[in-house]
Order: C-alpha cells, then sequence, then structure tokens
C-alpha cells in the first residue's frame, strides 16, 4: 500500500458522513475528468475505464442518498445523479466530451453546494456550542 493509499484510507476511515458524501463526488469528478483527457488522447480503453470507475461512484451517491427527512429533495438528487450516470454511459457509447463535460459540470455545481451546506451546518454548530467557561476565580 501507498503512501497516498494510506493517507486516503485514513481519510475515509475518519470521515464524517458528510466528508465520506464530498470524497465520493470528488471521485466520480476526478474519473470524469480523467476520462476526458483519455478521450482528447484517444486512449478508448482509458476513456472506459475512467467513465466505469466515475459511474461507480454516481451509483455510490445514489445509494447513499436516505429519504428519511426530505423525500421530495431525494427523488430530486436521484434525478440528478440519474442523468449525469446517463451522460457518462452515452459518452462512452458514442465517444462524446460533451456528455462528460455535462456530467462534470453538474458533479462540480453539486459539490460546491455541498460544500456551502456543510459550511453552513458547521457554523450553526458552533454557534450552538455554549461559550467556555470564563470565570476568574477569586482565591
Amino acid at each position: 500500500m501507498t503512501q497516498n493509499d494510506e493517507y486516503l484510507e485514513a481519510q475515509v476511515m475518519t470521515a464524517s458522513p458528510e466528508k465520506l458524501h464530498m470524497l465520493v463526488v470528488d471521485g466520480a469528478i476526478r474519473f470524469a475528468k480523467q476520462a476526458s483527457q483519455a478521450m482528447r488522447g484517444k486512449d478508448f480503453e482509458g476513456v472506459h475505464e475512467a467513465l466505469n470507475r466515475s459511474r461507480d461512484f454516481v451509483v455510490e451517491l445514489t445509494g447513499g442518498l436516505n429519504d428519511e427527512h426530505d423525500a421530495e429533495l431525494v427523488d430530486k438528487l436521484k434525478g440528478l445523479f440519474g442523468f449525469v450516470y446517463r451522460n457518462l454511459v452515452d459518452a462512452d457509447l458514442e465517444q462524446d466530451t460533451q456528455k462528460i463535460a455535462d456530467a462534470i459540470k453538474i458533479l462540480e455545481m453539486h459539490r460546491e453546494t455541498w460544500q456551502m451546506l456543510m459550511s453552513k451546518i458547521q457554523q450553526e454548530n458552533v454557534s450552538t456550542v455554549p461559550e467556555s467557561h470564563n470565570q476568574s476565580w477569586d482565591g
């Protein structure tokens, strides 16, 4: 196992569910970009492998959705990820870089939105933490 693999494994094993979601989104984007680069280089086997990996991450995103709290939002996200998945499949079949670009754009927009949501949650959590006891003790 390389040092990078060990670092990634440690990240995954200690990550919150929100951070895990971000890591999966990042993986989908990373492999879609690799596919796009491979397509420009006419490495069609590399395109296929990278798109397969990206699709695996998109399947993980869809499977990780929980509709307990907001079924309507989850349905919209499933539709969004379904569209991304379909574009990645079509890109592979048609050797279409625009379909990859469309999938990447949506994944990057989702990533940006997710990042803003995580920041907002973190700010809310900080504001609800009681102030530390800053009392001076007279002795």
